[in-house]
């Protein structure tokens, strides 16, 4: 019930009305909202003040809205904590959930045009790249590039089994030790492969993250590009002084 005189806007009364309708089950993951005229005249309210509010639910990643298709409620998500004083891999978190959910696509030897960052390898280095899906049930929720410098690591296109944990495996194989990980954060539109890849139409929004993995002689030991639903990850911060 909406109250024009409560003092609270009522973009927010209508923003609360619809999240206690999703959370109750009215409203459940992956169906559809009705539409703003719909509920315009629900809540006697006008479609700017719905358009608001579904602007608000959006923003917190409880819906999303397809252009042409209508508004969508969002699965739940998973949040990634990124603590300053453990760094693994974004793949390994998910994988730890479930191993068996995670699928290689492509393992090849490839000199890369316009791949890792040159400052970072020799000029014409060649890399094992392999291409990975993590897949929650049968919804794809990540795409992973990951590219292994040749040199360091002779003979990886035969010792790397499908199902290991890059970090894990570089680690116990060949004895190092991944002392550091930088990671680079952008929100993009998907398209071609990746819009692919994720089951997505051309133009929806996916995290994208470059990781780059360093040993203890800082050389740079892996370099991924990451490709996460957005609707899937939300990630939280924790810093230490």
């Amino acid at each position: 019930m909406i109250d024009k005189t409560s003092g609270i806007p009522v973009y927010k009364q209508v923003e609360s009305a619809l999240l206690a309708d999703i959370e109750r089950g009215l409203y459940p993951a992956g169906s559809k909202l009705p539409s703003e005229e719909m509920l315009a005249a629900r809540f006697g309210v006008a479609r700017g003040t719905i358009r608001q509010a579904l602007s608000e639910l959006a923003n917190h990643g409880i819906i999303k809205r397809i252009h042409g298709s209508g508004t969508f409620v969002c699965e739940p998500g998973s949040e990634f904590k990124i603590d300053t004083e453990h760094f693994i891999s974004f793949l390994e978190a998910l994988e730890w959930e479930d191993k068996a959910n995670t699928i290689v696509l492509e393992k090849q030897m490839q000199r890369l045009v316009g791949g890792p960052p040159q400052d970072l390898f020799p000029a014409n280095s060649t890399f094992f790249s392999v291409k990975r899906l993590r897949k929650r049930g049968n919804k794809p929720v990540m795409f992973s590039v990951d590219h292994i410098p040749l040199a360091l690591f002779p003979d990886i296109d035969q010792k790397y089994a499908d199902q290991a944990l890059i970090y894990e495996f570089l680690e116990n194989v060949y004895s190092i030790r991944i002392k550091k990980v930088k990671r680079i954060f952008h929100a993009i539109s998907a398209t071609g492969e990746v819009a692919k890849m994720l089951a997505l139409r051309t133009g929806e929004p996916v995290f994208y993250i470059v990781q780059q993995a360093f040993d203890e002689f800082d050389r740079c030991v892996d370099c991924a590009d990451l490709y996460i639903l957005s609707e899937e990850m939300h990630f939280s911060v924790t810093t230490y002084r």
